[in-house]
Formats: structure tokens, sequence, C-alpha cells
């Protein structure tokens, strides 16, 4: 049995406790519960690390001074002339990435590594310092007794002689600082100062970066990329002494060469915009949020002010920040870098990032590698390390070749999933880490990080860098549609589900197959998320009304139909993808394809989008069935089959999906009335219509988009009044209401494929569908031969409807939610359209709106339109709720706040709606506002109210509450003259 993870961590701790005590190993016990128990504890904890990581975290000891014994018997000399000081002996497999080196000039280490005669990996390989300089060696040398073979003689070698390049550093850096600058301590001030120096370098490195004449040109597309950028190069290209150096990999477009202006708005709030940019072209780039940079220095940089400039560098100077600060990034020699991540005051007093170079202060530092030619007889290498390293030591950016080849082991067993695999699915991919944590001997709970195998497998570039080039080995065709057409010839597993390569690619099983052909009713959809670039997933559903199964290609239970991969969406396209789904089917079946309006027999309905491509590629498809045919139509007797045309076949089985209808229509709701809507939805029903003309009618005169839309519906994909009309259709009633009436099968499925994985390359969109279809199958297989359905709950059609109208519940209530925020918007543009009427501002002497003004409005009621919310309050008695038992089934009712100088309390009272209410609050000044009642018979205006303050807030229905204007709140309030219904 399976131990959960608390138990796991029991034991572990037990194990842990039994090692402290030297009890572990106690095996002489016969007691068959503890030697079960020890197997259990054998098969579940982690074994020992590889050989690899115990290598590398084998800690080397000091280098051993020879005695003055050795010393006379010449044990420590390597050639008449040179000898070593020390000798540090590793066992094999011992990784050292910095070994010891001679302590002052003229010293040398001798390091002696025993090694694997059958190994690849050199020991020199493991160290971090770059070699290469004075290349030199011989071969066929000794090296004195140190390296002997069985016979004790010395070994035969080949000698090689380099030395350590140094460092990279960046020229800002004190040409006579040989020790790394330490770090400054992060503060407020010094972080702000970074930003506003950076936001200013990206200013001048990018410029406005638009260009009305290149419509695609990105702000930030000259800036490095996390996700795309494999490569560490940084290529200078000098177009002048005072030019940035840029990528030479990434040529610069031509972007807008207008300077960059610093300005104030007329509140004074400062923002930055090209000099280019007017009303008339508003391309150009403006930036106004300069909230969290240093404004003056900000202004300074931009004005070239030079006396503003120097004070604050200076002051940062000192502070050990800012540009005219020493810089201490370095880099290993061998990374392609070549410019510094910081900024730095050149010479002539311009911005610029720093030019790595070689550490001015050349290392003497030397290694001097003996390799024998037989390590059968002698299985040691010797590395002599001479001279101190002049500088510090690198960081440990390279991963060793023993730990790289345990890190390619584990991105082998990934097998297909290598071919979309990335830094970020590695950690997540359960295989991967289970491999890692057999290799590192992990038992913690939390899964261990690429940098427990090795620090440099923390940088996630190095680490797709890795990724890429086995991938390349493996799929030296890609991972596209050339690897795919590649990929089957690698093995015969594969060839039978990828069943047609042309233009577009199908899967299916032949099972899936048997499920397509017997099928009565086909649901159809399109995916645009799973698969990376081009590429578009089909998917067939089937829908079996016997098990109350949604049997899809890729659903959580059953898995039928077909999928295939295209790059069309034309009519032509889908034309060839049916023809070639059902050639597939039938082969594998021997089930000819037939439709019910064709045959006689067959399928039924297709449901599917509004998409016009596919549906004529259907209606092709049938019509291509009757090609040569002499049989009448049975729906309309005196048709041959052979003369309908593709939107007459359409009208014998399609329909649209209800859903993608509605959400269609509700796209256009800022261009069309609610009663046009409403027109359009009545089209969608399976009921003779009351009134079929006149909807047409109010659709056609509902504006221009709604005209558009029932032209498009008419003219332009003339199947579509008859996919969504059963009267105007030839598909029986009864099949009509028996079909599902959405896709949502199809949605579901591409929310439960999408937990696989998105944004796949088309090789792993195949693989990764090929085993969630194989799960599917066997789960349709289960239900088939036992009965057990893959959930607890059983298909039928009162869960699907409890389901269904659960669904339309939390639709309308997000539909109810943005009505509201879109109202709210609605108020506050009409608000600041009436403030062009405000009047000048009331006199001193002029007195206050009082209650017995507000007595000559008795009669009139604020109101609103907003429906009435759970959260509205009273702003007196903050405990006392709004009532909200209202009826809302027929006429919308609503909360209104009669004024009346007779109560204390403001009264509520339902009133029918006619306009709406608007209102704002405005401190600050004493300003009327006229009513905006162009449509009333009336309107008035509420002075604003001094020395007042209103602390409520506003929701919903916190609207006016007109007897805070009487009680000094300060509101604006719009009214207008109308009849209570009271």
């Amino acid at each position: 049995m399976p131990l959960n993870d608390v138990q796991l961590a029991a034991i572990i701790a037990a194990r842990r406790l039994l090692d402290d005590a030297g009890l572990v190993d106690i095996d002489s016990t016969d007691d068959p519960d503890f030697q079960r128990l020890s197997q259990t504890i054998s098969s579940v904890l982690p074994g020992s690390p590889s050989p690899a990581v115990l290598g590398y975290h084998y800690k080397a000891p000091p280098s051993r001074d020879f005695t003055l014994a050795e010393v006379a018997l010449g044990l420590n000399s390597i050639t008449r002339q040179t000898s070593v000081h020390g000798l540090v002996e590793h066992p094999r497999g011992a990784i050292i990435e910095y070994p010891e080196s001679g302590s002052a000039r003229g010293l040398a280490i001798a390091h002696k590594f025993a090694v694997d005669p059958a190994s690849e990996f050199h020991p020199k390989l493991n160290i971090q310092y770059s070699l290469g300089d004075n290349h030199g060696g011989r071969p066929y040398v000794t090296c004195g007794t140190l390296l002997s073979g069985r016979d004790g003689m010395p070994a035969s070698c080949n000698n090689l002689k380099i030395a350590c390049k140094g460092l990279k550093v960046c020229a800002a850096r004190p040409r006579s600082t040989t020790s790394v600058t330490p770090p400054v301590l992060n503060t407020p001030a010094k972080e702000v100062f970074d930003k506003t120096i950076a936001f200013f370098c990206t200013l001048l490195e990018n410029g406005c970066a638009f260009d009305p004449e290149t419509s695609n040109t990105d702000f930030g597309s000259f800036g490095d990329s996390d996700s795309d950028s494999d490569s560490e190069s940084d290529n200078p290209d000098s177009e002048s002494s005072e030019t940035l150096l840029r990528n030479r990999r990434r040529p610069r477009d031509p972007t807008c060469r207008g300077k960059l202006c610093f300005r104030a708005d007329e509140y004074g709030r400062p923002f930055i915009q090209c000099q280019k940019r007017s009303v008339q072209n508003r391309s150009h780039l403006i930036l106004r949020n300069l909230d969290e940079f240093e404004i003056p220095y900000l202004r300074a940089l931009l004005t070239d002010d030079s006396a503003l400039i120097q004070e604050y560098e200076l002051s940062a100077k000192a502070l050990g920040y800012g540009p005219l600060s020493p810089c201490s990034f370095t880099a290993p020699p061998s990374a392609q870098k070549q410019l510094c991540p910081y900024w730095h005051r050149s010479s002539t007093g311009k911005l610029a990032r720093g030019i790595l170079e070689r550490w001015k202060h050349n290392c003497t530092a030397t290694f001097n590698i003996y390799t024998p030619y037989d390590l059968e007889d002698c299985p040691f290498v010797l590395i002599i390390c001479q001279n101190p390293h002049s500088h510090p030591p690198p960081s440990p950016v390279k991963t060793p070749p023993p730990l790289l080849e345990v890190f390619r082991s584990l991105l082998l067993d990934l097998n297909w999933k290598l071919a979309d695999a990335t830094p970020r699915k590695l950690v997540v991919e359960s295989g991967f880490m289970f491999g890692l944590r057999r290799h590192l001997g992990w038992s913690r709970l939390s899964d261990p990080a690429l940098s427990e195998l090795h620090p440099s497998l923390g940088n996630l570039d190095h680490v797709r860098r890795y990724i890429n080039a086995l991938r390349t080995v493996l799929y030296p065709e890609g991972t596209g549609l050339e690897g795919l057409c590649a990929a089957p010839c690698q093995g015969t597993s594969r060839v039978s589900r990828v069943r047609s390569i042309f233009h577009l690619v199908i899967c299916m099983f032949k099972s899936m197959s048997e499920y397509l052909m017997r099928t009565k009713m086909l649901s159809l959809d399109t995916a645009f998320k799973r698969i990376h670039g081009k590429w578009e997933e089909f998917e067939m559903e089937t829908w079996n009304t016997d098990k109350m199964k949604c049997a899809l290609i890729r659903t959580s239970s059953a898995v039928v139909g077909t999928r295939a991969f295209t790059t069309s969406q034309s009519a032509q396209a889908h034309l060839i993808l049916f023809t070639r789904i059902f050639e597939i089917a039938s082969s594998d079946t021997g089930i000819a394809v037939q439709f019910r309006h064709i045959h006689g027999e067959g399928m039924e309905l297709w449901i599917a989008d509004a998409h016009k491509g596919q549906g004529i590629g259907a209606g092709m498809f049938c019509q291509s069935l009757c090609i040569g045919s002499d049989l009448f139509c049975p729906l309309e007797p005196t048709r041959l089959l052979s003369s309908l045309t593709p939107v007459e076949h359409l009208r014998r089985f399609y329909r649209f999906c209800g859903t993608h209808y509605k959400r269609n229509i509700d796209e256009l709701r800022p261009h069309t009335t609610a009663p046009v809507r409403k027109a359009m939805l009545s089209l969608a029903s399976s009921h003779e219509h009351p009134d079929l003309e006149g909807a047409l009618k109010v659709i056609e005169n509902g504006g221009k988009k709604a005209k558009a839309w029932l032209k498009d519906k008419i003219t332009g994909t003339k199947f579509a009044l008859p996919a969504l009309y059963q009267p105007m259709s030839l598909i029986p009633l009864d099949i009509w209401k028996a079909a599902p009436s959405t896709t949502n099968g199809n949605e579901q499925a591409h929310r439960s494929i999408n937990r696989d994985g998105v944004n796949l390359t088309i090789l792993a969109g195949i693989m990764r569908g090929m085993q969630y279809d194989a799960r599917a199958m066997a789960a349709l297989s289960l239900y088939s031969s036992h009965g057990i359905y893959g959930r607890d709950q059983t298909s039928t059609h009162f869960r699907r409807l409890q389901r269904s109208v659960n669904r339309q519940v939390l639709v309308q209530r997000r539909v109810a939610e943005r009505d509201t925020n879109e109202d709210k918007s609605a108020s506050t543009e009409s608000i600041r359209s009436a403030d062009s009427q405000l009047l000048p501002p009331a006199s001193a002497g002029e007195p206050s709106m009082t209650r017995s003004m507000l007595q000559q409005m008795s009669d009139t009621p604020l109101y609103t339109t907003q429906p009435l919310a759970i959260s509205t309050r009273n702003p007196y008695q903050t405990s006392e709720q709004f009532p909200t038992a209202l009826d809302y089934d027929h006429t919308p009712s609503f909360i209104t706040q009669q004024l009346d100088s007779s109560i204390s309390e403001p009264s509520f009272h339902p009133v029918e709606m006619t306009r709406q209410h608007e209102f704002r609050h405005f401190p600050g000044g004493d300003y009327p506002i006229l009513g905006a009642g162009s449509n009333y018979a009336e309107s008035s205006a509420l002075p604003f109210v001094p020395g007042s303050s209103y602390n409520g807030t506003y929701n919903n229905f916190d609207i006016a509450y007109g007897a805070a204007i009487a009680m000094g709140h300060v509101l604006y309030v719009y009214i207008a003259r109308m009849r209570a219904v009271l």
C-alpha cells in the first residue's frame, strides 16, 4: 500500500533517528512485520545520490606539502628543472571546479585525479576558470614518479600547457583595482535614483520607437526578451562614437527620430512625449505616469542640464552608486557578452553601457596537464596549478560534464515530451522530478530545484540552451510540420495514429473511427490555444443519447471522433478535411459515410458555430457524395440530390450553436438597443415565430451594425437562418430538439485537454493528444464492459439540465454585474458632458439650499434606473437596509427617495423608470449644476452646500439620498420632474 506524505515524513524522520543511533542496520529479528516494514522503508526512501552528484559534493582536502625526505628522493620532481610543492589526491569521480593553485609566484600544486578509463570526461573540463592562453605542450613525456604504471615505471603521457584567461571586466572599473568592489547597501534613495536613470537610458536607447509608416513597431521590441532570447550575445555595433552599442543580431527598425520632451499638464503633473506627437498624429510616444522617478533629475537628463546632472550624480557617487561610481561587474572570458548591463558616464560625458574587456592585471596562473596514453595501466590524470590567480574566482556558470550527462539523461527520459519541453515545464513534470530526486537522493517533501544539481542550472536560459541542443539532435527536422512528417519514420508506434499528412494532420484511433461512423449527431469546433503558431485544432464530437455521454476526441470520459490540425479555415480546406477524415474512418471500419437526407439513414444533424468556411465545406462534402446520383431528395421529392447546392444540403442537416449565437449578439451591445437584440435572439427558435417579418424589420431599423448583421444572415451566410430557425430548416422537429443545442461539449473538452498543456509544438500536441485519447478510450471501454462511469454521478437528463441551469444563473450574475458597471460608466460620461453647462459660482451672500427651499420641489422625486442591490445603504442609519423583496419578473422596480419637509428620515418608493438619474460628488466650490433635461418638461439644479461632507460609499444605490442635500451633505444632484408610481 503506498504511503501518504505524512507517513513518508514520519518514516524518514524515524530512519534518521535510527541512523544517528547506529541501529538502522539491525536485521536479526525474524518478525515478518518488521521485515515488511524494512522492505517498505527501502522501497519508498530515496537511495544514495548518483556517482556524479557524490563527486560534485566531494570536498577536496588542502594540499599536502612534500616532506624533506620525499624531496630528497625526488618524489616531487616533474622534470629535471621543474617540481611541485604540494600534492592533492582526489578519488575517482571527484569534480573539482576551483583547484588549489600556488599561493605565491613560482609555487605549484599537483592534483592527482583517479579516473575511470572508460569515461570520456577529463577532469580539466570541470574547472570553472577559463583556460586557453599560451597553448603548448609535448607528446610522449613523463612526469617523474607522480604517474606510474603497474610495473612502477613512469607512464608515457601527453602534456598540455595552458593558462588562465582571467575575467572580463567593465571598462568603468578602476585600472588599479584588483579586488571586487563591495556591494552598496540598497536604500530607498538609491532605488529611486537607479529607476530614474534606467528609465532615461531606456528612452535614450529606444527613442520614440513609433513611426506612422510602420504600424507594427513595438516600443519594447528592441529590448531583451525573457522568453525568446537564448543567447548571451550582445555584439556591439557602433554607429558613431556617441551611439549606443546595439545587438547586431537584431537590427533596429526605422523609428521616429523626434526628440522626447519633458512637459507638464495644466495641473502641473509632468509627462514625456515625442515632439512629433499631435492631435492628428497620436502614434508617437507619450508617458504620463512618472510618480516613481526623481522628477528634477529626470528633467535635467532630458533637458541636458549638466549642472543639475552633475550635482545628483556626484552625490550618488559619494554614496557608492550611480553612473560615476566604479563598476564591479565581471564575466568569464568564454561568455559572448561584450556589454556591461549597467550604464556609466564615458570620458566624453555621454551615458552608455560599459564595454567588457579583459582584466588589465594579466593572470599568471598556469595549468600543466599530464594525461597517460594508457589509462588502463595508469588510471590517473595529473593537473599542476602554478602561481596564484590575480582575480576573484568566476561564478560557476559552466555545468561540469558528469552533471550535464545526468541532466541530459533526465531529458531523454521524457521521450516525446522533449518536443515542447521548457525549463518551466520541467519543474512540474512528475517523471523528470522523480528522476532528479533519485539522482540527488532527495528526501524532502518539496521538490528540488534544478540548481540543486548544479548552480549553473539555476539560469533558465542556460537550461533552455541544453534543451534546445538535445531537441535538435533528436528532432533534426524540428518539431513543426517537417518534424512531424519525419517522426512516423522513426518508429511504427506512431504510424497507426497519424493517418494523413496532406496540408493538414488527422489523428484518430480505429476505435475512434468506429464511434464516428456509427453516430447520428456530430458537434464541430476549432481550438486556437493548443498549438503554437499558425496551427488550429479541429475536433468532432459525437452525442450518445443512450449513455448520456458526451463522447469527444478529448472529453473527460470518452474518446470518439477525430482530431485534426490545419492551417486554413477556408471552405476548400474543410472539404479536404472532411473527405480525408471519412476516407480514413471508412477504411478502418468498412462502413460507408451516410447522411439521413441523402441515404435515408446515417448522420442526422451536425451542430457547429457560425463559421462560414466550415459550413460551406460541410455542404460541399455532402454535394460530393451526390455526384452522379439519380436519386431524388426524400425531403423535396421534385429535386435530384445531385442538383442540390452546398447551402441546400446544409438546410437538411446543419445547425448553429446557440451559445455562440448569443455571444455574437452580445458583442453588438454597444451598437444596438435591447429591443433589437431581443429581436435577434427571437430568430433562434424551434417553434414558429409569431411575427417573423416584424422582428426582421426591427433589426433592419436598429442601426448600421444591426442592418449589417441582418444582411449577413440573409445574403452573406445564406445557411444561417435555416441553421437557427427550425421552421425554415428541413431538419425534422424531433431531431432538432433531440440534438444538443450548443457545442458546450467541445468547449468543455478544450478546457479539459488544455490542462495537459497549451501553446505546444505540433509534434507535442499530437503526442499529448494521443495519450489523452488513449485514457479516454480506456474509460469508454470500462463503461461498456463493467458499467463504471468516470465520475460518481450518473449521467442523466436531470444532471445535465441541473448543471445547465446552474451555469445560466452564474452567467446571468456576471451579465448583471457588467451591466451595472456599464451604467456607471455611462453616468460618468453624461456628467462630463453636463459639466460644460455649469453656472458661475454663487456670490458669497447667496443663501444655501434649505429644507424650506426643497419643500417647493416635494413633488420632484430623486430616482435612478439602477436595479436594487443588496449592498444599498441609508447614510443616516447604516445598519438599516433597503427592502430587497422587489418583483423583477415583469416590470422592473426601482428605488427613489421622496424629499418631504414633514419627515425627518427619507422615505423610499418604487417608481416607473424613465431616465437615468445622475449625480456627482464635487468638493471644493459652490457650483450649481443644471439638469440635462432636454427630454423633460422641467429641470432644476441644486446648488453646492459649502462646509459639509459626505462619508458614505457610492455603489449601485448609494445615489443621492435627497435628504442628504437638505442636511448639508456634499452632492451634485440632477432633479427631473416625473410622475411617481406609488
